[in-house]
């Protein structure tokens, strides 16, 4: 699918892995909904402006950068990993404004040049570590469990861009055969972490 240099207001529109779906240039989506079974290699981004409705990631999308769209009160679903919300370059003009990620499972996605004050970001067990490189000397200088010291390690070695990071703790828990509520308290000991119930 292929839709550029266009108005579409209150459409569902259902992109499918088995073609290259591109969303610009000069897209603007009002209201819509947006129902994406793509894969990486499956979308192309260039030019988007969203404003209100839903993005729904029906399969996981990895390692995605979201950073040639604009996203307005839109609420996001479904599963992202690795993947980048918003732009290292233009810190004046925030791509991500005031959407919502409680109904997403994010898991290693990092939140560039926004204001994570107007940003709802995902329920627990998803955990997020805001202006994750001031938490670096302290993530460094404890002894954590080896894997989770490894993700800490990558989480907090990040350019000021990088607002936020928001990791699944479900899955690096059970990777550290910890339980959820050791693992969470290892977390909140960490400077700028916030955890949603």
């Amino acid at each position: 699918m292929k839709l550029h240099h266009a108005t579409y207001t209150e459409e569902d529109i259902k992109l499918s892995n088995t073609v290259i779906n591109s969303l610009g240039p000069e897209l603007h989506l009002e209201k819509c909904i947006v129902e994406s079974a793509c894969e990486q290699r499956a979308l192309f981004i260039s030019g988007l402006k969203m404003i209100g409705g839903k993005f729904a990631q029906i399969s996981p999308l990895t390692n995605f950068q979201f950073e040639h769209a604009y996203f307005s009160k839109v609420k996001f679903s479904g599963n992202f990993i690795g993947c980048d919300f918003g732009d290292w370059e233009n810190p004046q003009f925030p791509l991500v404004e005031e959407c919502d990620f409680t109904e997403a499972m994010l898991d290693g996605c990092r939140f560039l040049n926004c204001d994570v004050q107007n940003i709802s970001f995902p329920k627990w067990p998803c955990f997020t570590l805001l202006n994750p490189g001031a938490a670096r000397s302290v993530a460094l200088s404890r002894q954590w469990p080896s894997k989770v010291g490894v993700v800490l390690d990558i989480y907090t070695d990040n350019d000021p861009e990088c607002v936020a990071v928001s990791g699944n703790a479900q899955r690096l828990a059970e990777k550290n055969a910890l339980t959820l509520d050791d693992f969470r308290q290892l977390l909140m000991t960490l400077p700028g972490i916030k955890i949603n119930d």
